[in-house]
Formats: C-alpha cells, structure tokens, sequence
C-alpha cells in the first residue's frame, strides 16, 4: 500500500496535478454568512506569450448556482432575484486591462447580471505553473446594482466574489 501511495504522488509531480476553475460567492443573510458557487461556467483568458493578460470573458449558467439548501437555490432563480427564466446567464468581458505588477494586473470590464450591465474594476493574479495558469480574482459587487434580491433588508448589498482558473499554456 505504502509503495502505491509513493508512486500516486511521483506520477501527480511528473505529469501535473490537474485543477479545476471554480466562482464562488458570499453574501449575508440576516447577518450570517451564506456561500455557494456556480457549476457551469466557461472563462477565456488571452494571455502573450510575455506572460501578459490582454482579454477576459465569461460567461455563467443562472441555473447552475448552489448554495446548499434547495429550496433556496430554487427562491433564487425567481424574478425578484436572478429572473433565470429571462436572464439565463451571468456575462462579464474586459474592457480595458492594466498591469500593475509582475502577474499583477487590474481588469476593467462590463459586468452583465439580469440584463444590467455596470462596468467594475477586478484586481487579478496570473501565475504561470507547470503546464498552465493560474488566474486568481477576489472582488466585491453590490448586488442592488442589478437588481438582485429586490429591497430586502435582511440580505446583505455586497457580495464577494472569488475565481479560480486555470489554463493550459
């Protein structure tokens, strides 16, 4: 057994751990956190051979959020939050992108949720490891920006956003 779990991390150092990209998301409800994550999604980030992140796009699957309880996820396809049955889904492209640091960049980009588009600024990381990158973004949004979750006072405004992905060179 001990020889088999020696050559499973020999062979996951030699032939690249694969990732999976992830959008995860907090918001508060009636003061307490509630987290979940969008299932299906596709991001497309063009980056130079130098190492230069030059575009973003994406684009997310109302319907696939999760938060954990059902009967939640299913209140919040409905039209007084994400309207899934009109909006089916969540697009953000950038617009302009500016290098800040060595893998350090700023994203400006349109964000469209509900058929509302606002322009943000999102501080990205791009690292190069083996055989692909990694691009991290941790952002905040306010959630009454796009009319998600109606007037309700027991939900929070903002909405922290983290993404993860990773792609081949």
């Amino acid at each position: 057994m001990q020889r088999f779990i020696t050559l499973f991390f020999i062979c996951l150092y030699f032939i690249g751990y694969t990732q999976e990209s992830s959008i995860d998301f907090v918001i508060k409800n009636v003061g307490v956190n509630v987290d979940g994550h969008f299932n299906t999604f596709a991001i497309q980030a063009n980056i130079s051979k130098e190492g230069r992140l030059e575009r973003i796009t994406s684009t997310i699957e109302v319907k696939s959020i999760e938060t954990g309880i059902d009967s939640r996820d299913e209140h919040i396809l409905k039209e007084d939050y994400f309207d899934a049955e009109k909006h089916k889904s969540i697009a953000l492209k950038s617009t302009k992108i500016n290098k800040l640091d060595t893998g350090s960049f700023e994203v400006v980009a349109n964000l469209t949720i509900k058929g509302k588009t606002k322009t943000i600024s999102i501080p990205v990381m791009l690292q190069k490891i083996k055989g692909y990158y990694k691009i991290t973004a941790n952002f905040e949004i306010n959630r009454k920006d796009f009319g998600v979750g109606g007037g309700s006072f027991v939900l929070g405004k903002t909405v922290k956003i983290t993404v993860v992905h990773y792609q081949d060179l």
